[in-house]
Order: structure tokens, then C-alpha cells, then sequence
């Protein structure tokens, strides 16, 4: 009978294969090209060029040419972003028929690509304008042919902090005088205001990192409890902040191991003041705040990982280091970090210093990353749904 029951399951992986098949070849056919056509390079990503056309204006013209995500207003973003910026004198528009108005041309990569027909590219460039390729996703997750795209873009506004204009998922600020003068003087016992132990909640159980498999090893180890499509216990939308809070440690383990790539999970847990304990392609010493976080690559194995865990639960002196500094900084999370952004470009397009340049080969820039980020492709497609299936059949 079991040997039935798994024959079974194997005919509809098969019928899923072969339809997730045809899909990724009528994906493949897709050139993503300008109707001008495509150039590609082998050379060094960026080309500096000689000249930086300027033209004089008081404000500086963003067109977002594509929405984000599909969203035209790119989560209702609009002018009054400026106002608490530094540099104030920037104005957004989404009506195409002003390109020729515009200082910046934006595009979210998640847009540029469409199924069926692709996107509609400007059928002019002005020389002063600056196009600029807009990214939070990891590559493995952009379905995006970089090479067809070689020549077209002189900036990126990515997740990377590599990127001309970076675009976070959170980020710190440092407490003025006063600030610290207070926080200083108070003290506060976290590890008891966090009865359980350790949480972990995703709803993407066919991700690139494989992160279940570390999630199963772990529960060998320690009492993990679950949330979402993935887990065991659901987390309701309008509790679920309270639900969660209530963990000493929350497992941020990102989708793709990517370079500068921490997504919301991070930030979200320190916003909660709880240990994140982290698996990622980022160097986490970089940008989070001293002495933050666990760091599940520093462990030789899941049995020593859940060790120190367990030996930081018993220790709430030990624990409560980890959230020394919740005294010195803030932190805020995704939807503040991306109206930071518009700040940023705004002063970046004011910023006579910054070279005319051009990505050459933006696709060699996008894959200067580590074996475990590759470029999305129909075989690590095909991948990562056939290791979620047995993970999900306790295959792997």
C-alpha cells in the first residue's frame, strides 16, 4: 500500500514538472530587449564616460516608467516624500507623455518583466537623463535576462550597498545626546518579558536556500515553534506582531543566500527587540547594531546551535547583552526604509560629483555574487520546487 501511495505522489510530481516545464520554455523565449535591440558586453560592469550632460532646473524630475510591482503609484508615494528630505527639490510623475521633462527614468525590475509581451521602452534618450534600474529582489528571484540589458542604465537602486542609490529593508539611527542620556539610565529585563523561546514563521516553503531543512535539523535540538504555510501554528494578521513577541529568538533565515541581501524579517525582529538569529549572504557585522544577533554560520552544527541557545535562555544576564543596544539606536523597517529612498535619489540627481556613467555589462555586475546566489534560471527553478516537494514528503 505505501509503495502505491508513493508511486502516486511521483505521477503528480511528474504532471507538475512537465507543466512548470513548458511554462519556463515559453518564459525563456523572451528577449526583454528594447526595440532599438541589445548589445552585449564582456568587459568591466561600468563605463565611465567623459561628459555628465546637466541640464539646469531648480527641480529634478523622477518618471517612474514602470509601477512597482505593478503598483503605478509605487505604494502612494508622491512629492510631499521630499519634504522631509534635505534636499527637498524633486518631483515625481507617472505620465509617459513627459519624458522629455524628466532628469531620471525608473524602472522596477520586478516590472520590467512581463510574461506575454514585455514592457513598452521610451523611444527617446535625452543625454542628460539618468535610467536607472530599480531591484529589492535577489537574483534568483528575477526572472530578468541581464545580459539583454547591457548598455542601457547608468545607475542601480538595489537591495546591494554596492548599488548607486541602495534601497534597504530597514535600517538604525543613533540616539542624539538627549536620547542617550535617558536609555542610559534605564534597565530592563528582556529575557523575561519573552516567556517562550524560539519562533519562525515563512509561508515560501519552495525558497533557493532550502532554509526547512536547517528549520527540521533545528527542532531536533530545541523547541522551535512554526508559523505560516510552512509551519504548524497560523499567525492572525491583526495579533500577529503580539502573537510573535513573544519569542526570545526569532529565526530571520532569508529565501536566497545573496550578497548585502536581509529582507524584512531581520529588521522586523530587532524592531520586536528580540534576537534574530540569522542565516544570509550579507555580512550582518556591517549594518546591524553591536553584538544584535546569532549567526547560525558561526555554529559547526545544529546540535551546538541549539546549545547555546538553550544556554542563553537559563542566562538572562548573558541574553539581555544581546539587546544592549536597544539604549544607543532606533530602528525602523521596510516601509520607512523606502521613503529614505526617495531622500536619497533626490539628492543623488543634485550631486554634480557623480560620474556620467553607463553599466556596460550590467549582467556580470548582478552575478558578482557567491555560488549560493545564482542568476535565475529554468534549472534552479525546476530545483528548488522538486527539493520543496521532498522536504515536504520528508525525502530530504
Amino acid at each position: 500500500m505505501k509503495t502505491v501511495h508513493i508511486k502516486r505522489k511521483f505521477r503528480v510530481l511528474l504532471l507538475i514538472c512537465s507543466f512548470t516545464l513548458l511554462l519556463l520554455l515559453l518564459l525563456l523565449s523572451w528577449s526583454g530587449c528594447p526595440s532599438g535591440g541589445c548589445v552585449r558586453h564582456t568587459g568591466p560592469y561600468i563605463r565611465q564616460l567623459p561628459h555628465r550632460e546637466w541640464r539646469n532646473t531648480t527641480h529634478k524630475t523622477i518618471l517612474r516608467w514602470t509601477g512597482f510591482f505593478g503598483d503605478m503609484s509605487w505604494e502612494q508615494s508622491d512629492d510631499r516624500y521630499f519634504q522631509r528630505c534635505k534636499v527637498k527639490t524633486c518631483k515625481l510623475t507617472q505620465d509617459k507623455d513627459k519624458v522629455g521633462e524628466a532628469d531620471a527614468l525608473l524602472f522596477h525590475a520586478g516590472s520590467t518583466f512581463n510574461f506575454w509581451r514585455g514592457i513598452t521602452w521610451p523611444t527617446v534618450r535625452l543625454p542628460h537623463q539618468v535610467w536607472i534600474m530599480y531591484n529589492v529582489e535577489p537574483p534568483p528571484r528575477t526572472p530578468l535576462n541581464f545580459q539583454n540589458l547591457a548598455g542601457l542604465f547608468n545607475w542601480t537602486a538595489w537591495y546591494r550597498f554596492d548599488s548607486d542609490v541602495p534601497v534597504t529593508y530597514g535600517g538604525l539611527v543613533k540616539y542624539d545626546s538627549d536620547m542617550l542620556n535617558k536609555y542610559s539610565k534605564t534597565s530592563r529585563n528582556f529575557s523575561a518579558e519573552r516567556p517562550r523561546l524560539a519562533g519562525w514563521m515563512s509561508s515560501n516553503c519552495y525558497d533557493y536556500s532550502r532554509r526547512l531543512v536547517v528549520i527540521n535539523k533545528i527542532k531536533h535540538h530545541l523547541p522551535l515553534e512554526t508559523y505560516g504555510k510552512c509551519g504548524v501554528r497560523r499567525c492572525p494578521e491583526t495579533i500577529c506582531r503580539d502573537t510573535i513577541s513573544v519569542y526570545k529568538f526569532f529565526f530571520a533565515i532569508e529565501n536566497c543566500l545573496c550578497k548585502d541581501y536581509v529582507s524584512e524579517k531581520f529588521w522586523e525582529a530587532l524592531r520586536r527587540q528580540q534576537v534574530p538569529v540569522v542565516l544570509g549572504g550579507a555580512d550582518y557585522q556591517k549594518f546591524a547594531p553591536p553584538h544584535s544577533f546569532i549567526n547560525i554560520a558561526d555554529f559547526p552544527d545544529m546540535k551546538s546551535l541549539g546549545d547555546y541557545l538553550l544556554k542563553l535562555e537559563k542566562d538572562e544576564q548573558a541574553y539581555n547583552k544581546y539587546l544592549e543596544w536597544t539604549k544607543s539606536y532606533d530602528v525602523y523597517g521596510e516601509l520607512e526604509a523606502r521613503r529614505l529612498f526617495w531622500c536619497d535619489l533626490c539628492e543623488a540627481l543634485h550631486d554634480k560629483s557623480r560620474p556620467a556613467q553607463v553599466y556596460d555589462n550590467l549582467d556580470g555586475w548582478v552575478n558578482d555574487e557567491p555560488e549560493s546566489c545564482p542568476q535565475w534560471t529554468l534549472g534552479n527553478q525546476l530545483g528548488r520546487w522538486l527539493d520543496g516537494l521532498k522536504i515536504k514528503w520528508s525525502l530530504m
